[in-house]
């Protein structure tokens, strides 16, 4: 974990990120929580979301973690039936919020919600809060648990689907600002399992980011719900469009990749590329050898991965 971690730390320190949820470079449309009523057809085989937030250990400003749309009911939202759905939003710091190591699998085993709860609140059918950002905080950066490999202090927000069985569609902000998005220097944010939706459009693209430490031998990106609708490709510095396998509906689907010496290090781009029109929720998370979750980022640790070409020239001289 700690070889992990200050990688990680070494790879981002010179970047500052803006720390919206999806970010522009994974391309996708939002993340997606249901409630405990819906089936696991729609695309949340868990109905519950945890995503980690860090602040550099040098920020002394108050900071703001931002949600937009929280409440189940508007546009965005996936409705299955009449909107019934209530979903509950936690803040945690403190000691277990991050080390705690159920918090960084890929189910709500007991033990991930652990960590002092800083502030939370729950949501339903609210028509104020419908296409509109919600802010929590004022929060002092010291309040997150801190990590020396990371040089910095981590929150934990937890989204949780409670009574109900439509999705909630939101995004999330890590701000200076309650009424914008200001990025924190140095800031970054990442997750172990996320369920999303795709942005419909033939050929639509979305990526995902795992960064892969220099102990890692193979990943097994696993994916739920993708109806067949996209095609999987791998992308990194070493590889090029390497085909991973995409769920059906309501189905799992696994593929594993061979990690080279070359992608140690780095962020990998696993792409998916719509073939229709069509919306669709979806759920995908990340393993190594050792069965554990691998970390993947909303900005791309080390920047978006680049195919590096090998051109081999012999040249005869008569």
């Amino acid at each position: 974990m700690k070889t992990l971690i200050q990688s990680i730390f070494i790879l981002f320190s010179a970047f500052a990120f803006g720390q919206v949820v999806p970010s522009k470079y994974e391309n996708i449309d939002f993340l997606l929580t249901f409630g405990q009523g819906s089936t696991p057809s729609w695309g949340d085989d868990d109905h519950v979301q945890i995503y980690f937030f860090v602040v550099p250990q040098t920020e002394t400003r108050p900071i703001y973690i931002r949600v937009f749309d929280p409440s189940t009911g508007g546009e965005f939202d996936t409705k299955n039936g009449a909107f019934d759905t209530q979903t509950l939003f936690t803040i945690y710091g403190g000691q277990g919020a991050y080390s705690q190591k159920e918090a960084r699998m890929i189910n709500p085993v007991k033990g991930y919600d652990k960590g002092r709860i800083i502030d939370r609140r729950r949501f339903s059918n609210e028509s104020s809060f419908d296409n509109k950002w919600y802010s929590f905080g004022p929060i002092n950066p010291k309040e997150g648990e801190y990590s020396e490999e990371m040089k910095g202090y981590i929150f934990k927000v937890i989204c949780k689907g409670l009574s109900g069985n439509d999705g909630n569609a939101y995004r999330y902000a890590l701000s200076y600002k309650s009424d914008a998005n200001i990025p924190v220097e140095g800031g970054n944010v990442f997750t172990y399992e996320m369920c999303f939706r795709l942005k419909p459009g033939v050929k639509q693209t979305a990526h995902v980011y795992p960064f892969i430490n220099k102990d890692v031998v193979s990943i097994a990106q696993f994916n739920f719900d993708a109806d067949h609708d996209v095609n999987m490709r791998l992308t990194s510095v070493t590889k090029k469009l390497h085909y991973a396998k995409e769920s059906g509906d309501g189905e799992w689907a696994y593929s594993i990749h061979k990690i080279d010496e070359g992608e140690k290090n780095t962020s990998i781009d696993f792409q998916l590329i719509k073939k229709t029109d069509a919306y669709n929720d979806m759920t995908i998370y990340f393993l190594n050898q050792y069965d554990e979750a691998v970390p993947f980022f909303s900005t791309p640790i080390g920047g978006v991965p680049k195919y590096k070409y090998k051109i081999d020239v012999n040249y005869k001289f008569d």
